[in-house]
């Protein structure tokens, strides 16, 4: 019987075992590849039709593509949930304050980024900030990072929206016990019908002032604005009207919008599976006490304000 040389089995078993360890390599390799990846697969039923899409894609974290600036007591929280419902939008849950202070923003970019959400090439990442809406640093400071940004601003009648604002105000000052003063007292100038515009529920409501410093640096064809009153009592018309200013399929459907008879404001949920999530408590809480007279006086001061802003946006609200 013939025998192989010793050296050209050794050298066939150090062949073999080489090509055993690159298999082995190969394996975990793609292991490891597999792992990064995500098969994500998303599903919402339409009024009428289910739309389903099955992506191959790796997650990662993106800069916003469009903000919610505010206003601020102006159902923006409420916005943002209900956004949230669409498969191809994802949320920044928390108010990063990255362009409206100047120690955020001192961060960087690659800061701000790490803050949104992990989401796929299709989805579209949103941040909501109110007080972006009247800071005079911000518009510029966005432009400058995204110059096609979208805007979204939700805007409600203003005396409301100022009493709410106050109210919140008051509670915060409640808890730390600090002196509370009328609402009177302090949204008029010593006693007159005159505004303190220095007083931010009052300056907050000058919507026009801030607007056009939005409109320094975006079209107002990059800026679309929520009535504010509208979604409260009837949210799906004015969600539309979003879906279709960020070009994505109207998929948000009024089986997601839950009625909360004791707080008196919509909930949401993105499947009848799941309960609906509601706002927290600070959310739709009973305003302050304000008199009629001083509510119609606040009404007149607002009027030349609101006039400017509904000549500046070329559409008028019921206010």
């Amino acid at each position: 019987m013939y025998r192989f040389p010793l050296h050209f089995l050794l050298y066939t078993c150090a062949i073999l075992s080489l090509l055993a360890l690159v298999e082995i390599s190969f394996f975990y390799s793609n292991q490891k590849d597999e792992q990064q990846y995500e098969i994500h697969k998303y599903s919402m039923e339409d009024e009428s039709a289910i739309n389903e899409s099955v992506d191959f894609e790796l997650k990662k974290r993106r800069l916003p593509g469009c903000l919610i600036i505010g206003a601020r007591k102006g159902g923006t929280r409420a916005l943002l949930d209900a956004l949230a419902l669409h498969p191809m939008i994802r949320a920044a849950r928390r108010e990063v304050h990255f362009f409206d202070r100047n120690d955020t923003f001192s961060r960087g970019i690659a800061w701000y980024k790490d803050q949104m959400p992990l989401s796929f090439h299709h989805q579209l990442t949103i941040e909501k900030t109110p007080a972006y809406f009247p800071s005079f640093v911000t518009p510029e400071r966005v432009f400058q990072m995204n110059s096609k940004m979208k805007i979204i601003v939700i805007l409600r009648e203003p005396v409301i929206r100022t009493i709410s604002d106050y109210t919140q105000v008051y509670y915060n000052r409640l808890e730390l016990k600090k002196s509370l003063p009328l609402f009177g007292e302090v949204v008029f100038r010593n006693g007159t019908d005159q505004i303190d515009t220095d007083y931010k529920p009052v300056r907050n409501s000058l919507y026009e002032i801030h607007l056009r410093s939005w409109l320094n640096y975006f079209p107002l064809s990059q800026i679309h604005i929520v009535d504010g009153d509208k979604f409260g009592i009837d949210p799906l018309p004015e969600l539309r009207l979003v879906e279709s200013f960020l070009n994505v399929p109207h998929l948000i459907n009024s089986s997601s919008l839950v009625w909360d008879q004791r707080k008196g404001f919509f909930c949401f949920r993105k499947n009848q599976r799941q309960p609906p999530h509601c706002l927290g408590d600070s959310k739709g809480r009973t305003h302050r006490p304000v008199s009629s007279s001083t509510r119609e006086n606040l009404r007149k001061a607002f009027l030349p304000y609101n006039e400017r802003l509904f000549a500046l946006i070329g559409r008028r609200f019921r206010w």
